[in-house]
Formats: structure tokens, C-alpha cells, sequence
């Protein structure tokens, strides 16, 4: 499994490297839940908003149809989102994988 991006515009392809680039930027930590990762994203380490998120969430699943990604705002503290990564069955350790390679885990 991997991401493809050949089906991407240029615009499309400029848009996932920026919101991607604002996502990596806000990883506050990661943790494992059940079929996949949750991220929680700091919001005010770069000034990511809700759209910046929604934008990487669309354009990595569309790279990843394997994965399913979602995102809500955090009850205990308005600052941090949440943003679940779930890999389909066929996918299993390819979110571990990369998130190793990122030294997220």
C-alpha cells in the first residue's frame, strides 16, 4: 500500500503538500486507537484551522483510499483537534510504518 497522487491537479497537488506541511507542523502527540491513529493537533503552534485540517483530511484520503480520516475539536481543550487516521483491513501497518518514519512513534 501507498499513497497515489497521480490522479492529482497541480492545484490539488499544491494544496495536500501546504495543508499537509500545517498538519506534520501541529502534531502535538499521536496515539494508537483501534483500527488506526489518532493525531492531536495543536492549533496554535502554526495557526492550522479547521479548514487547513478538512483540506489534508479530503486530499490524503483521496491518496489513501485505504484510510479513513475524521477530525473533531477537542471537549477538554478548544485548541487541540483530533484527527483519527483508520486503515482499512488490507492496510494494516501502513499508518505504524509511516508514522515511524516521521519519528511520531
Amino acid at each position: 500500500m501507498e499513497a497515489n497522487f497521480g490522479g492529482f491537479t497541480e492545484e490539488q497537488k499544491e494544496e495536500y503538500k501546504r495543508s499537509a506541511r500545517l498538519v506534520h507542523g501541529a502534531i502535538d502527540t499521536v496515539e494508537s486507537i483501534s483500527g488506526g491513529f489518532r493525531l492531536n493537533l495543536d492549533t496554535s503552534k502554526n495557526r492550522i484551522t479547521t479548514n487547513d485540517i478538512s483540506s489534508f483530511a479530503r486530499l490524503e484520503q483521496k491518496a489513501c483510499p485505504f484510510l479513513t480520516l475524521s477530525y473533531i475539536v477537542s471537549r477538554e481543550n478548544p485548541l487541540i483537534v483530533h484527527l483519527d487516521m483508520i486503515e482499512s483491513p488490507q492496510a494494516t501497518g501502513f499508518l505504524e510504518a509511516q508514522l515511524r518514519s516521521y519519528g511520531y512513534i
